[in-house]
């Protein structure tokens, strides 16, 4: 209990008893509530935006990743480490995507101390190689090495819905008292995720023939559930800078092959795109996966798909 809570009961104990016995109700009737809310911290952005339209109307999820900093190479921090231990579920994508936190969330989730959902290891996710070629079956385990599919599995929405009633199913456990909230909000954001893929298709329809690269594979999972395919991929791994030849290869393509435009993530790296370029002019377009200047709210997610319908439609369009 917070310090101005304290203060109250003390005030409370000063009163006539008529007096001190209503206080104190109404501070059990304020306090209890909070008490019983479940703590929910998510890793980055994008899962606090799924998280928060479940949430709406009973608490925010916490960040604990700052969507300006990296999720690979993000350094847990003391502060960082008792928002993990202060929480009752922690919602993470996987140890290929928060790599420098896979220690302390799977020393967490061993110990007890936190209920840990692993998102990409719910039983009915959709998952893809990052080369974007073999699906990858969704049945809860990795088939070779971890690391072998692309964890940017929040930009399908379908993905986004498994998500959230995974999250559901552990607030209907952990805080009873909210869940007729809970259930309603889940099923608001089911609804806005359905009507979203119809208007987004009519959309995009008309983009499906037009040629088009992308930095890297950071959109596939968008680009599938759409009906999408980049002609032209210009590093295969955003942690690993491209050597020249393979810059020299991306030029010949582009000039073989004119395309509409390049879409960039915020992984892009301006030094490598000018190399691969030259002298070549394109259409550059900014896409950003990771909602940076989104606020967490019950529409907040469906505002980050509308960005990326938004920046294909600059990118291929006429």
């Amino acid at each position: 209990m917070n310090s101005f809570l304290h203060r109250l009961w003390y005030a409370a104990a000063a009163l006539r008893r008529p007096g001190r016995l209503l206080l104190i109700c109404l501070l059990m009737a304020w306090s209890l509530p909070a008490m019983a809310q479940a703590r929910v911290v998510v890793t980055i952005k994008p899962l606090q935006l799924i998280a928060a339209a479940i949430t709406d109307g009973v608490s925010e999820p916490e960040l604990l990743i700052p969507a300006n900093q990296s999720y690979h190479h993000f350094t847990l921090r003391p502060s960082a480490m008792r928002t993990l231990t202060a929480s009752d579920l922690l919602l993470w994508v996987g140890p290929e995507l928060e790599t420098y936190l896979a220690d302390a969330v799977y020393q967490l989730d061993r110990s007890g101390a936190v209920d840990v959902l692993p998102v990409s290891r719910l039983s009915d996710i959709t998952r893809h190689s990052p080369l974007g070629k073999a699906l990858i079956s969704g049945d809860g385990e990795a088939h070779g090495h971890d690391h072998a599919y692309d964890p940017h599995l929040w930009l399908d929405t379908r993905n986004a819905e498994r998500i959230a009633q995974a999250l559901l199913e552990r607030l209907l456990e952990k805080d009873p008292a909210n869940a007729g909230t809970y259930q309603a909000n889940t099923d608001r954001f089911a609804e806005q995720l359905r009507q979203w893929r119809e208007e987004a298709d009519q959309r995009i329809a008309a983009l499906r023939d037009r040629d088009y690269a992308v930095y890297h594979n950071a959109f596939q999972y968008f680009e599938r559930e759409h009906g999408l395919t980049p002609t032209l991929v210009f590093v295969l791994d955003d942690e690993i800078q491209p050597g020249m030849r393979q810059l020299l290869n991306v030029r010949r393509e582009l000039e073989n092959r004119p395309m509409h435009c390049l879409l960039e993530d915020g992984t892009a790296n301006a030094a490598t795109i000018r190399t691969a370029l030259g002298d070549l002019a394109l259409r550059r377009v900014q896409a950003d996966t990771m909602a940076v200047q989104l606020s967490p709210g019950p529409d907040a997610y469906i505002q980050l798909l509308e960005q990326l319908v938004s920046a294909y439609e600059a990118c291929l369009g006429d």
